[in-house]
């Protein structure tokens, strides 16, 4: 059984979080393929505060990623 405890996602009541479901990321990963988005522990690496994340969608993300870049320059 996976505990979960390497997971970065601060949703913790997220019934797809690793310490929910102890299948690691499989089932956050399926859920987010399904609805085109990206799981959030991937905006945790280039975003301070999720709430303010307008997409999860790979466009989203690139935003946010592209967001920082250029807050570097």
């Amino acid at each position: 059984m996976i505990d979960g405890s390497y997971c970065t996602c601060r949703d913790k009541s997220c019934p797809f979080h690793p310490v929910n479901t102890g299948r690691g990321c499989t089932p956050c990963i399926q859920k987010n393929l399904r609805l085109g988005e990206i799981p959030n522990c991937f905006f945790v690496k280039v975003v301070d505060d999720l709430d303010k994340v307008e997409s999860f969608t790979m466009e989203g993300f690139a935003r946010e990623v592209i967001k920082k870049e250029n807050a570097h320059e």
